[in-house]
């Protein structure tokens, strides 16, 4: 295991419950809530990360694993991956290490750099540290209140996850950053294209569809997944469901 994702098993505990205590059944009872899917069909997603050894794995009933932000995020990337909760562990490894390629703007108080974030998995799981100890609902109120004293409250919508599948790309949103993931084999397509190698280029436009490929559909389709969601399953893992 990676040691950037040893980080999100060993958080201190908050608000008397604490991180680490939602059940892989809370977890899918929340996003089904949350009409992600059906109960049945995140379920056997869920198994199937379990079984491949992506999310924590313990006993069952009282003896459970307990979800982590790491968890959550892999469990939500799978289920924006694909529609078919068989191929749950390969999409979700895919897309999961999707690369940091760049941001458009960087948010001063939540700076997901490459260094931090490498992948998408670990961005996402780091955005819903922050969606679940409330750090970036109080910088976004106090921006929108700064800016607006008299008017609405604020609309907590600003952070979102976009990843189309055909492209294996995503980008995610946390306030004013803005930070593109691209699968690893895009960057020698993008280097042979700058060197200017045909035969270079040929082969790394090969690599890149023969591993993206099958990600491709006739529906070619983008899954998003608003702020709402987001925060449901951010505040479940930290404990805080209650108290929003």
């Amino acid at each position: 295991m990676k040691l950037t994702s040893a980080i999100y098993r060993h958080i201190v505990p908050i608000n008397g419950r604490g991180f680490n205590m939602a059940l892989l059944s809370e977890l899918v009872a929340t996003c089904e809530a949350q009409r992600l899917d059906t109960r049945g069909t995140l379920s056997i997603f869920a198994r199937r990360l379990r079984e491949a050894g992506r999310i924590s794995q313990a006993g069952r009933g009282r003896g459970a694993a307990h979800m982590t932000f790491l968890d959550a995020a892999r469990f939500l990337i799978a289920c924006a991956a694909t529609d078919h909760p068989e191929r749950a562990a390969d999409a979700e490894f895919v897309f999961s290490n999707l690369v940091h390629s760049g941001e458009r703007g960087m948010d001063a108080d939540f700076p997901l750099t490459k260094e931090e974030a490498p992948t998408l998995d670990l961005a996402l799981a780091k955005t819903l540290e922050w969606l679940g100890t409330g750090k970036i609902d109080a910088v976004a109120s106090a921006r929108w209140k700064e800016k607006f004293p008299e008017g609405p409250h604020f609309p907590s919508a600003f952070v979102w996850l976009i990843l189309p599948r055909s492209g294996a790309a995503a980008q995610l949103r946390v306030l004013d950053g803005r930070h593109s993931f691209h699968h690893p084999s895009l960057a020698a397509v993008m280097d042979s294209v700058s060197g200017g190698e045909p035969a270079a280029r040929n082969v790394a436009e090969e690599a890149f569809e023969r591993e993206t490929r099958r990600f491709r559909t006739g529906k070619n389709l983008t899954a998003e997944f608003d702020s709402k969601l987001l925060r449901a399953v951010a505040n479940l893992i930290a404990g805080t469901e209650g108290d929003k």
